[in-house]
């Protein structure tokens, strides 16, 4: 027996409908990073330019069908993507706010050994000669020195004293910084309405910078071993310092 084939019916894969399929398969890249939202972008229009290739009146080209899959990957992984980002943008946000509202509460309360727990290291920067001094130190412990010398220098920043003078503070913003902390959130509190000090003229505005960062803790409560993944929100920078 012989088969016959119509030369007629053969109708070659449209290039741009695989080229739209790998790019639709390549979109998931944009749920690791913002930067990346560019390749879902380019696949859609990829895939958009497939269809029209494939559908034209009297084309000769088939991947219909592929150009279809290739648009429904993009356009999923796009929004997927833009909805993870925007939702743990909301979240960050949302931290954020609450750490500087409990950090305002304590430095009002005077509990400055937790107000110096919610900062990061090197935040208040001691001069050489000071620590030149404390080396020699011998009646206070190198560590619990230095700690009391930063809490001491971080209740006279002018911005702790204003955020210690207002009872009640305003959020201007929070945004993340991509100039002087990269990954940090900025944000900016209003504390004109409070009562300044007859002796001294506070900002009316203060700026505070966070970053945060995951680690590992143990769990606590009776009967529990092991560790638990805990979030920390630290202060890394405050403007006005000086």
């Amino acid at each position: 027996d012989t088969v016959e084939y119509d030369d007629e019916d053969y109708r070659p894969i449209s290039t741009l409908a695989v080229l739209s399929l790998v790019a639709g398969c390549s979109s998931v890249l944009a749920l690791i990073n913002q930067i990346l939202w560019v390749v879902p972008l380019l696949a859609v229009s990829i895939s958009i330019a497939a269809i029209r290739d494939t559908s034209a009146q009297g084309s000769q080209k088939s991947g219909r069908g592929i150009a279809l899959i290739g648009l429904a990957l993009s356009v999923g992984f796009g929004v997927q993507s833009f909805a993870v980002f925007s939702g743990n943008t909301l979240i960050d946000r949302s931290r954020a706010r609450e750490t500087v509202s409990r950090w305002h509460r304590v430095i009002r309360a005077g509990d400055w050994d937790m107000v110096y727990g919610f900062c990061a290291p090197g935040i208040v920067p001691l001069d050489e000669e000071y620590l030149e001094g404390e080396n020699h130190d011998n009646h206070h412990d190198g560590a619990d020195s230095r700690k009391l010398s930063e809490i001491k220098a971080l209740q006279e920043m002018p911005a702790i004293r204003a955020l210690a003078a207002c009872n009640q503070m305003m959020f201007s913003s929070i945004e993340e910084d991509t100039k002087q902390f990269p990954g940090a959130l900025r944000v900016t509190v209003e504390v004109g309405e409070c009562k300044q000090h007859s002796e001294d003229r506070l900002p009316l505005v203060v700026e505070i910078w966070l970053n945060h960062k995951t680690q590992k803790e143990p769990q606590l409560g009776q009967g529990t071993a092991g560790l638990q993944m805990v979030e920390r929100w630290q202060v890394i920078r405050l403007s006005p310092s000086e």
